[in-house]
Formats: C-alpha cells, sequence, structure tokens
C-alpha cells in the first residue's frame, strides 16, 4: 500500500507542502460545511412555526376573549336587572368550546407555539373555565334571589380573572412571536454568512487545486515535448544513419543484378532481385520516418524548382516496377498531352508522395494493374494521380487513412505488412505544398489517390 501512495504522489508531482495545503483546505471545506448544516438545522428549528396553526390557534383565543367578554357582559345585565323578565347566560357554551379546542392544540401539535409557561397559563383558564361553569349551576340551581345575586357576583369576579389570564396569554403569544422573528433573523444572518465562509473556503479549495494542476500539467508538457523532441531527434539521426548502407546494400544488389562482376544463375538472379525490392521497401520506411520527425521539428525545407513531369515518373516507375513485376502486375504511367513540359515544385518531395502512393498500391493489388498518371483538373492546377485494381477501402475507413500508423487491419497477424506512415507523409507533404489529397474507392474494385497542386508553388 505504501508503495502505490508513493506512485501516486510521484505521479501527480506533488510536493509535500502543496499536499499540507490541500490537505488544510478539504478540512476547512468540510469544518465550513458541517457549520453550514448546523446553522440550516437551527434555522428549521426557527421557522418551523406552522404559520397556518399560529394563525389558528391565536384567531381561537381573540375568540375566546370575545366570548368571554360577552359572557361577562350577559352577567352585568342580570346583576343589574337590565331584562325582565332575565335572559339565561348563554355564551358561556362558546367559552367552554374554545377553552376545549386550546386545551387540546397544547397537547397536539402546537409544542413550537405553546411554551411551559404558556401551558401553565392555558391550564389555569380551563381551571377557571370549570370553576366559573360550575357558578353558573349553582346561579341555576339558586332558589331566592339573594342566592342568584350572590352567585352573579362571583362570576362577576371569575370573569374578570379570567380575561386577566387570557390577556396574559395574548401578550405571551405577542412576545413568543416576536422573539421567533428575531431568531430565525438570526438565523438567517448566520446561515449567510457561513454559506459566504464555505464559498470562500471553496474559492480557496478551487484556486489551490488550479495551481497545482496547473503546475503539474506544465510540468506533463514539459516532459512530454521534451520525450517528444527527443523521439524526433532519434528517429532523424536513426534514419539518416540508415540510409547509406541502405543505399550502398540497394547499389551493390543492382550491379551484380546487372552482372558488373559476372554472370549468374537464375537463382542467383531471383535472390538478387528480392533483396533489391526488400531494400526499396525499406528504404521508404526510412525516407518516411525521417521526413516525419523533420515535420515534427518543423526542419522540413521545400525547394521551388523547375522538374519535367516525365521525369518524375520514369524516377518512380524505374524504382517500382521490379515490385509490380513480382506480383505480377502491370505499372504504366502518362503524362496528359496538355501538360506543360516543365512545371514548379520539390521534386524529391514529388517523387516521395508518388513512391508512397505506387508503392501502396502495389502492396494491396493482388492482380490487375496500377496506374500513374499527371494531367491539368484546370488552368490553375496540376494534379498527380494513382489508380489501382486492388482490395479497394471500405467507406467508413477512408477518413482515417491518412492518420500515422493507422492501417484498416491493424492486428498483429495482418496481411499487408507496413508501418502505416506512408500515406500520412503524403497527407503532409501535400499540404506543405499547397496541395490536397483526395480518395475514392471501392472494396474489391479498386482505389483512385488524386493529389492536386497549384500551378506555382510557393517556396517555403
Amino acid at each position: 500500500m505504501k508503495d502505490k501512495r508513493t506512485s501516486v504522489i510521484s505521479r501527480w508531482q506533488l510536493s509535500p507542502p502543496e499536499i499540507i495545503a490541500i490537505i488544510v483546505v478539504v478540512v476547512l471545506t468540510v469544518g465550513g460545511l458541517l457549520v453550514s448544516i448546523q446553522d440550516a438545522l437551527q434555522l428549521e428549528r426557527a421557522i418551523n412555526l406552522n404559520l397556518t396553526q399560529t394563525v389558528i390557534i391565536n384567531q381561537g383565543i381573540v375568540n375566546l376573549q370575545r366570548d368571554v367578554n360577552l359572557t361577562h357582559i350577559e352577567v352585568l345585565r342580570l346583576l343589574s336587572n337590565m331584562d325582565s323578565p332575565p335572559k339565561p347566560i348563554t355564551r358561556f357554551d362558546f367559552v367552554k368550546i374554545q377553552v376545549n379546542n386550546l386545551v387540546t392544540e397544547t397537547q397536539s401539535s402546537a409544542q413550537l407555539i405553546f411554551m411551559d409557561e404558556d401551558v401553565a397559563l392555558v391550564k389555569e383558564i380551563k381551571n377557571q373555565s370549570d370553576s366559573i361553569e360550575q357558578t353558573i349551576v349553582d346561579w341555576e340551581q339558586s332558589k331566592t334571589r339573594e342566592q342568584q345575586t350572590t352567585a352573579l357576583q362571583a362570576m362577576d369576579t371569575q370573569l374578570t380573572m379570567l380575561e386577566t389570564t387570557i390577556k396574559q396569554l395574548i401578550d405571551r403569544q405577542a412576545t413568543t412571536q416576536r422573539d421567533a422573528i428575531i431568531q430565525t433573523r438570526d438565523s438567517l444572518g448566520a446561515s449567510q454568512r457561513t454559506t459566504l465562509l464555505a464559498g470562500c473556503v471553496l474559492l480557496l479549495l478551487g484556486i489551490a487545486l488550479a495551481v497545482v494542476f496547473r503546475r503539474t500539467l506544465s510540468l506533463r508538457l514539459q516532459q512530454a515535448v521534451e520525450a517528444d523532441q527527443l523521439k524526433s531527434q532519434l528517429l532523424a539521426n536513426v534514419s539518416h544513419e540508415l540510409r547509406t548502407p541502405i543505399n550502398a546494400i540497394q547499389g551493390y544488389s543492382q550491379l551484380l543484378s546487372e552482372e558488373t562482376y559476372g554472370s549468374l544463375t537464375d537463382k542467383q538472379q531471383t535472390t538478387i532481385r528480392r533483396i533489391i525490392i526488400n531494400t526499396t521497401q525499406l528504404k521508404g520506411m526510412v525516407n518516411n520516418l525521417l521526413d516525419r520527425a523533420q515535420i515534427e521539428q518543423g526542419k522540413l525545407a521545400l525547394r521551388n524548382d523547375l522538374f519535367a513531369p516525365t521525369d518524375l515518373l520514369e524516377t518512380t516507375y524505374s524504382a517500382l516496377n521490379i515490385l509490380a513485376v513480382t506480383k505480377k502486375l502491370e505499372l504504366t504511367r502518362d503524362v496528359a498531352p496538355d501538360v506543360p513540359a516543365a512545371l514548379n515544385g520539390d521534386m524529391l518531395r514529388l517523387q516521395q508522395i508518388l513512391f508512397n502512393l505506387v508503392s501502396n498500391a502495389i502492396k494491396f493489388t493482388e492482380s490487375g494493374s496500377v496506374h500513374m498518371r499527371i494531367f491539368l483538373p484546370d488552368k490553375e492546377h496540376w494534379a498527380l494521380q494513382v489508380t489501382d485494381t486492388g482490395i479497394g477501402i471500405p467507406q467508413e475507413a477512408q477518413a482515417q487513412v491518412f492518420a500515422s500508423f493507422w492501417q484498416v487491419d491493424s492486428s498483429v497477424t495482418r496481411q499487408y505488412r507496413g508501418s502505416g506512415l506512408g500515406l500520412s507523409i503524403v497527407k503532409q507533404l501535400a499540404d506543405l505544398m499547397k496541395g490536397n489529397i483526395t480518395l475514392t474507392s471501392q472494396p474489391e474494385k479498386g482505389s483512385a489517390f488524386t493529389v492536386i497542386f497549384p500551378m506555382e508553388t510557393q517556396q517555403q
């Protein structure tokens, strides 16, 4: 496990101070979130007051106060003998209903509305209401005028006390609601401060991680660029050093094939021909590697000289006809009559484009022919075209054929050997010479690669 942690730290290029900074920022972030959650819970408790229920209960208390006042008025009218005959006390029934509702609320879901002092006041209201009810019963059962007056006076006193108690409850409720509003305001302020703190911490975390990632990515990018430059330089050096022995092998093989040092048997001629074929293919691969390295390093220089189109085709024909003959293919070439006798361009790079296209066509053609052609698609351009009767390229693969190291069949056991650089080099060289390459192909019928160049190629 220790080795794994070390490898992770090494892979991200994190120094000990950076690791400590990240840990501190993470701890601050987690702490800020916990404080924010705590404030949120406090806020929830503060605003958990059910406003609808509060309105209903307050309205019930107000109704109770009104019904007590009306009952008190009825008692006072009876004491003053204002009604003849005397009317019964009817409003107290509503008082009892309101008191019972209030007691029920204190015993059910109004725990956050009624504090202990409020519950004590509700109990006192209940006791006073029961006493008044008993006094009313006594008044109704009185047989003399004196007994009735005594009962009414007792009710007057009890109702006055009940009104006082109800007013205390109303004042308590107003105070409780005011405190709840203040607490809610304070909780909102604390929540805002906590949110601001958490936002600052997250911002610091983002900045810290951005700095670390930028440093890491910059270092990795620098390492990747250095590795790529080293790879390109190594390819260039190795490819350049390989050219000399390959040219020597190819030259001596050609001399042997021409029987410069004496006659050869048919078997010897076949062997020499195979040597020439393989060295030609190897030389093409080496040239592609060298050109790719020079293109990546920006060191590939183009020339803008006059050349004869027929020479371009003949040079390629001489180099690759032996490959076609070996596979019993017909390699042909022609220059359209309207093509000028001389064109501008880099003869060496054009030969490489044609070499790659023709060698590719021969490789993927089992029977038939490969044809090279130079023509004018319009007055402003000239074109180089290679057609074959080979296996063709599927439509879905045509967009990828110019990618480096890509092949239609990339398996280890593929039938056709190669590095997958040929068409990529063709595309890069064509782009450097302001050309445009197109592909037309049908599976099992063949392919046609056409490279169109401007009549005047600018030097780069």
